[in-house]
């Protein structure tokens, strides 16, 4: 099937299922009662303004779908792009009297400017910082740009000034619907422009280069194509989209009154999801859709926030459908741009000096807070529990997205949820620690079921359904008379009797909940629960290999997160005069972002500055033009600060530090160098330690202990792998060899369980595991290594073998949340022995991005021992490995085999390692077997002779200098 055939399938299919929701579902969803006729109806105007509303949605969804396919972001400036431009135009139109359509020209330049001016400025800069650093610039851009809008131009947020219909168009009637002259410049103009991108996208040079860079930048800039150009090009021409769709839809409200805001950003966001993020008629289609449906809802239902569950559900659907990644896939180190300090040298660490240092900034910071009632009155102490509250969500923000790389965007939202809860149980049972408890337990349920459609998925899909639900709650959820209707008493916690009434005294309450939620978010960060989190958020492949489930680990990571959340809605809930809608907007979850964000993600300290930083102003009135220049301070702060303002403080604490060991006769720079890794870590022929001697090895019945049968796959027609059948005995070291793109590391992907066969079977110890899991196949012995050696780039060398050893001593995630460790000093203890042994030991305090290659390739293999693996598939272990570390990195493997009793399958171009190390060799071209036997058979072979281009094999490093 073509795509353009698959395109119009999908385009029907939806059409399809739009008709069914509207004929025959929604009629049934939405009560009569609520109806304004008594019964469903679908007018024909209504649906004709739906589909003229619609067809703006898709306009601006493309815009979303093009900034993707050049960035793989969500562009959440894109709206407020489109109002500023808006609202210049408005300027052109009403104040220079330039004609409308001769202002429409510079008005799009404009757009263009300021999102080329966002691509060069933002986006570049942080290109190689987490996918979700780029989004929340985009989202602190976009309040700058609406505040620079009400600064230029009173329209931007509901003024006098007002943006004329476009002339020379016509005016009719369809029923009870005037079509005006705007609504027939949308129809007109909406799918030309959609279709003109698409043209320019797929015949003109430019939009090729486009095309081209988004499909593999590196790709394309060997090809010669300037790909920061293209970007720029992506960027501009979405400009122009958003503020064509909030021109035309200017007279009608659509850029004035705040119109640009995140409702409409969901409704385009939706439509963009709809065209699976990467289709332009897709999104096009996906915004005609939400139109009829929403104007239908609102025809239908008197319920205002009906629109805004109704595209809640519409996405979550979509994506799980779909099952695509939404937003940029994380490159390995990325998340070391945000960390925000080293460990310090171990030798300085244990000084009394350090330690005091340490401890006491949280010491005087506690004191500060607990003093700070003595100088204001109730009421400040009251905004101060506010603050606290969204410091607590904050920190909640810290484990989902610091520690779990899932940005979330609707957190604050789900604290709404624990609100309600711990009202309900406090008003049932009068109980308020139960309460607190119910509300923990409905944080973690809702977190963890909105986190379901992001589970399978790498990216932001987590942003885009807690967007939804964030603005689901206010408008929608929380009104429902049968949820709090139009506001309930929330009653006071009460304590030894005594209810907590003035803001003073529930201002300390808060403060004991905000020290509680510390302890609890440092429990999660630091031990064997912390390393797992990262582990899967820094390279979600190799924790699998680890046998780390990245499924489960996701949903404990919602969990704890939620429960947090839900803790801090309770006590936010009861603080207030009366728990309604209007204690949960939209604006508050994406206060909490930035919170977390400005503060520091990387530290358990950042979301405290993060309130001090973005919390503080609001105790002030500032006006337009302050919110602003501070929407610019914030946006600078996260481009050049990208860890946070807590590396401020820590950059003194570091100088303080370097100081006291000067005086300790410790020279820190030194000390901090050798832990860096400058030099290259060295294999000492040390005892190999108890933990790691293997057990008694079961022999299989057959003989083989991994048994590979007519193994087949291909992508998009493309053969990868063509019936590879083989089999390896235990004790065994079997070579696997072919030229570049013979389908050798396919293979290993195939019986590691990261891909799955078409055909064919693998077994293990004569178990059939084609259809485990890599972590499952792991949990059995099957362990991986990658090309790469990548690791978990933010990790310690300490914390990655400690990780390892998490396969054969897991922690209880119940446990550690709660600070209970058991096993993690035998763990730790372990992993220092095995350095020890690996010759790794003043690395052990190391970051593994920051290591040489040849350090890290050492490094995963004493993590691969820390595994206890039964079979090793190593892919390319001298890859990057200098070639007089070659022999040595033999002699490493081999001595590996003899003293672990290891079986192993080795890809290696390096022939002489190979040959030397090998007992039995497999050669592959073309995704099939054409040679297999020892390695002087094999490399007689004519076969391989001819694969290798008619070369002769290079001969064997001598048996005693491999074996």
């Amino acid at each position: 099937m073509t795509r353009r055939m698959r395109l119009a399938a999908y385009s029907a299919a939806a059409l399809v299922t739009l008709w069914l929701i509207l004929d025959f579902v929604l009629p049934h969803v939405i009560s009569t009662s609520e109806t304004s006729t008594g019964h469903w109806q679908t007018p024909f105007p209504v649906v004709v303004l739906g589909l003229i509303e619609g067809a703006s949605y898709g306009m601006l969804a493309a815009g979303l779908v093009l900034i993707y396919r050049s960035n793989k972001i969500i562009n959440f400036a894109h709206g407020e792009v489109g109002a500023f431009a808006a609202s210049f135009f408005a300027i052109e139109v009403t104040r220079w009297h330039i004609p409308y359509w001769a202002a429409l020209v510079p008005a799009l330049v404009v757009a263009g400017l300021i999102g080329v001016l966002i691509d060069n400025t933002v986006v570049r800069r942080l290109r190689n910082a987490p996918a979700v650093m780029s989004v929340v610039a985009t989202l602190i851009a976009g309040e700058g740009l609406s505040a620079f809008s009400e600064v230029i131009n009173s329209h931007s947020v509901g003024g006098t000034v007002t943006v004329p219909e476009p002339s020379g168009l016509p005016t009719f009637s369809v029923g009870a619907l005037l079509v005006t002259q705007s609504y027939v410049a949308i129809l007109i103009i909406a799918p030309v422009a959609v279709a003109a991108v698409g043209l320019f996208l797929k015949f003109s040079r430019s939009g090729r280069g486009i095309r081209a860079a988004s499909d593999n930048s590196d790709a394309a800039r060997m090809a010669g194509i300037p790909v920061n150009v293209m970007s720029s090009i992506a960027w501009a021409i979405a400009g122009g989209l958003a503020a064509l769709t909030a021109i035309l839809t200017a007279p009608s409200g659509g850029a004035g009154g705040g119109g640009f805001g995140p409702s409409l950003l969901l409704i385009a966001l939706t439509g963009a999801v709809l065209g699976r993020m990467r289709s332009l008629p897709g999104a096009m289609v996906g915004g005609l859709a939400i139109g009829v449906l929403e104007q239908l809802l609102a025809w239908n239902s008197q319920n205002g926030g009906i629109v805004e569950m109704a595209l809640f559900v519409l996405i979550v659907v979509a994506l799980l459908v779909q099952r695509q990644p939404i937003g940029r896939g994380e490159d390995k180190g990325s998340w070391s741009v945000i960390q925000p300090s080293r460990p310090l040298p171990a030798t300085v660490r244990k000084l009394r000096s350090v330690k005091v240092i340490e401890r006491a900034p949280w010491l005087v910071f506690f004191a500060v807070l607990a003093a700070l009632p003595l100088m204001v009155d109730n009421g400040t102490s009251q905004s101060l529990t506010v603050t606290v509250a969204f410091t607590i969500v904050a920190l909640a923000l810290g484990v989902v997205t610091g520690l779990g790389g899932q940005l979330s965007l609707g957190q604050f939202a789900i604290s709404a949820v624990g609100a309600y809860a711990s009202w309900e149980i406090a008003r049932r049972t009068g109980n308020y620690v139960e309460s607190f408890a119910y509300a923990a337990a409905a944080g973690a349920v809702l977190s963890v079921l909105l986190g379901l459609p992001a589970v399978k998925a790498r990216g932001l899909m987590f942003a885009v359904t807690t967007l939804a639900f964030g603005l689901v709650v206010p408008d929608y959820l929380l009104g429902e008379s049968w949820v709090l209707g139009t506001g309930q008493e929330p009653g006071r916690p009460i304590i030894h009797g005594h209810a907590i009434k003035s803001g003073h005294a529930y201002y300390y309450f808060a403060l004991v909940i905000l020290l509680i939620s510390l302890v609890f978010a440092y429990n999660v960060r630091r031990g064997g629960l912390g390393r797992r989190l990262v582990a899967v958020r820094d390279n979600e492949d190799a924790a699998r290999s680890f046998s780390i489930s990245a499924t489960w680990t996701k949903v404990q990571c919602y969990a704890l997160a939620g429960a947090l959340t839900g803790v801090a809605g309770a006590m936010y809930g009861h603080s207030l005069p009366q728990i309604g809608y209007d204690g949960w907007p939209i604006t508050a979850s994406l206060g909490v972002v930035e919170i977390a964000v400005i503060g520091g993600l990387g530290l358990l300290s950042g979301p405290i500055f993060g309130a001090l930083v973005v919390s503080g102003p609001t105790y002030f009135t500032i006006g337009p033009l302050g919110t602003a220049l501070l929407s610019q301070v914030y946006l600078w702060t996260v481009l050049f600060l990208p860890g946070g303002v807590v590396q401020l403080p820590l950059a003194l604490r570091k100088w303080v530090v370097a100081w006291i060991a000067r005086r300790a006769g410790i020279d820190f720079a030194a000390e901090a160098a050798a832990e860096r890794g400058i030099t290259e870590a060295t294999t000492e022929a040390r005892q190999i330690p108890d933990f790691a001697r293997p057990a008694h090895r079961r022999v299989t019945g057959s003989g083989a202990l991994l048994d590979v049968r007519d193994l087949k796959v291909s992508f998009g027609g493309v053969h990868a792998v063509r019936g590879m059948t083989f089999e390896v005995r235990e004790g065994e070291t079997l070579g696997l060899i072919g030229p570049n793109g013979a389908g050798k590391t396919t293979t290993f992907e195939l019986i590691a369980g990261f891909v799955r066969p078409d055909a064919g079977t693998v077994r293990f110890r004569d178990a059939d595991i084609t259809r485990l899991s890599p972590e499952a196949r792991a949990r059995r012995g099957l362990i991986r290594s990658f090309q790469d050696a990548a690791l978990f780039p933010t990790l310690t060398v300490s914390e990655c073998v400690a990780l390892a050893l998490e396969r054969t001593s897991p922690t209880s995630v119940s446990l550690a949340a709660l600070g209970i460790r058991p096993g993690e000093r035998r763990k730790l203890a372990d992993a220092q022995e095995l350095l020890d042994w690996m010759g790794l030991s003043r690395f052990r305090s190391s970051v593994i991005g920051e290591l040489s290659t040849g350090t890290r390739r050492i490094t995963e293999i004493a993590c691969l021992v820390a595994l206890q693996p039964e079979l090793l598939l190593l892919d390319e272990p001298s890859s990057g490995v200098a070639q007089r570390e070659t022999e040595a990195l033999a002699e490493l493997l081999a001595r590996l085999r003899r003293e672990l009793s290891l079986t192993m399958v080795v890809i290696e171009h390096d022939m002489p390692l190979i040959m030397g190390l090998s007992d039995r060799i497999v050669c592959m071209a073309d995704g099939e077997e054409i040679a297999i036997g020892t390695p002087v058979e094999v490399q007689r072979h004519p076969a391989v002779i001819t694969a290798y281009l008619g070369g002769e094999m290079p001969a064997a490093v001598p048996a005693g200098a491999a074996r």
